[in-house]
């Protein structure tokens, strides 16, 4: 089992990095060296010491700088120049080279292609086709925009090539075209737009480029690409108002291809929430020092919801109108005859003798009232005392009975618009009365749009008020 592990372990570290090898100049003569940018970088989180190397005894590796040192947080990119010996054979050929991590053990194999021209062949059959690509992509992509597919081409030896295939593919788009290549020519080719869902998922993803002439990939490169984020959220309010109602239907849309969250923000008080309705449950805030009603809609892309709320006030005008009408069912319905009654006693010392009483009868209204009729009683206990005070309107009636009192009645024909008519008596009680003593309310009858009213005064309650004081 250790074994086994000792083994797979330089496997497990090699995951942990990514080798991109692009060919920069691999046509070359036997004095010069084929050159390549390479790019390492880190998944892991432990910083690599990368040595490079080939077991190909043909060919001497040599990078730029040195030392290749990799960090978690960046990528490593350098030069890596080839150089053919005394031994390398003329041609189009691959080589393998090592990138080895010094500190874990890591080893990632990459191969690239070249061609070690022969000054003494004819280019048809001692050049291979041998093409340089330069690819050029932004790292961050939309995907609402149209990418831009654009590669310069570089034809490194005397061979015309006729139909030169350019095969691009990646998860996300696909794109063919076929150009034609004069000997040591460069050109640039753009392919049409690459289009992708304006909702696909933000991610890394990677790009293949391949050339291929005579059914045979000569050219090779891959370049790594980032779908962006993006997110906005989009807010319509549509208002509809009828009779002291508003009612507001809110549409949020999710115009991104992350989720993310709709936050719909109302002012209002404490008052006015009283009157708020809406089909969300939503909750209260203060922001900015402003009483707010807050709905929090989480959306995913390109998702819409909608809701609706209302301001209602149709029951303060319901109120109102009640009240309204209130008071003119009041001035209306109400009596237009009005009765007051008043009461002073005297207290002697040892109780309550004299009981001075005053009853009020106004007409408060703009038209004549007939036949009043009012009646008060007097108390069993007490008798009425008989004065001839001028001005004194005497009763028109005086009924006794022993057992429920004095009952006295006055009667008006008329009474004038807004005309007030004020009676007066006294009694004077048998016994005298110690503490309160309460009088029943007077009656008024009267003759109003043709039917018979009564109205009543208020009742009495007595405290008696000492004479010597």
């Amino acid at each position: 089992m250790l074994l086994l592990i000792a083994l797979f372990a330089p496997l497990v570290h090699a995951a942990s990095y990514s080798v991109a090898v692009t060919p920069v100049d691999n046509d070359i003569w036997r004095n010069e060296s084929a050159e390549y940018d390479v790019e390492i970088a880190s998944f892991g989180t432990e910083t690599g010491d990368f040595q490079v190397y080939t077991v190909d005894p043909n060919w001497n590796v040599k990078t730029n700088p040195l030392t290749i040192i990799v960090t978690p947080e960046t990528p490593n990119t350098f030069k890596l120049y080839l150089r053919p010996s005394s031994s390398a054979s003329y041609g189009t050929q691959g080589v393998s080279i090592t990138f080895k991590d010094l500190n874990t053990g890591a080893i990632i194999q990459r191969s690239v292609v070249l061609s070690l021209l022969n000054p003494d062949g004819s280019a048809s059959k001692d050049y291979a086709a041998t093409v340089n690509i330069d690819f050029m992509l932004p790292y961050d992509v939309d995907p609402r925009a149209p990418i831009p597919l654009r590669m310069q081409l570089r034809n490194r030896n005397p061979l015309n090539i006729s139909d030169l295939e350019i095969r691009v593919s990646s998860p996300h788009f696909n794109a063919k075209a076929n150009i034609s290549l004069p000997p040591l020519s460069e050109r640039t080719k753009d392919l049409p737009s690459a289009t992708i869902d304006p909702l696909t998922p933000p991610g890394e993803a990677e790009i293949l480029i391949e050339l291929v002439y005579q059914g045979a990939v000569v050219n090779q490169m891959t370049k790594n690409y980032r779908i962006k984020e993006y997110t906005q959220i989009k807010q319509l309010i549509g208002t509809r108002e009828f009779f002291f109602k508003t009612e507001k239907t809110v549409t949020v849309n999710n115009d991104g291809n992350v989720d993310n969250k709709a936050v719909v923000t109302v002012p209002t008080s404490l008052l006015k929430n009283l009157f708020v309705g809406s089909s969300l449950p939503y909750e209260i805030a203060v922001i900015d020092g402003q009483r707010s009603i807050v709905w929090e809609i989480p959306l995913k892309p390109s998702e819409t919801k909608a809701f609706t709320y209302t301001e209602n006030y149709r029951i303060l005008v319901l109120l109102a109108l009640l009240a309204i009408m209130a008071g003119i069912a009041y001035f209306v319905l109400r009596s237009p005859v009005t009765t007051t009654k008043e009461a002073v006693a005297i207290a002697h010392g040892d109780g309550v003798s004299d009981i001075k009483v005053r009853l009020f009868v106004r007409n408060r209204s703009a038209k004549i009232i007939q036949s009043i009729q009012l009646t008060d009683k007097v108390p069993s206990l007490a008798d009425v005392h008989k004065t001839d005070t001028p001005g004194n309107t005497a009763p028109s009636k005086v009924a006794q009975n022993e057992r429920h009192g004095t009952l006295l009645r006055w009667d008006f024909d008329v009474l004038e618009p807004y005309e007030e008519r004020v009676v007066t008596y006294q009694m004077k009680s048998k016994l005298k009365i110690i503490g309160k003593m309460k009088l029943p309310n007077a009656r008024v009858k009267f003759t109003s749009k043709g039917r018979e009213r009564a109205i009543y005064s208020n009742n009495i309650e007595l405290i008696e008020r000492f004479k010597d004081q």
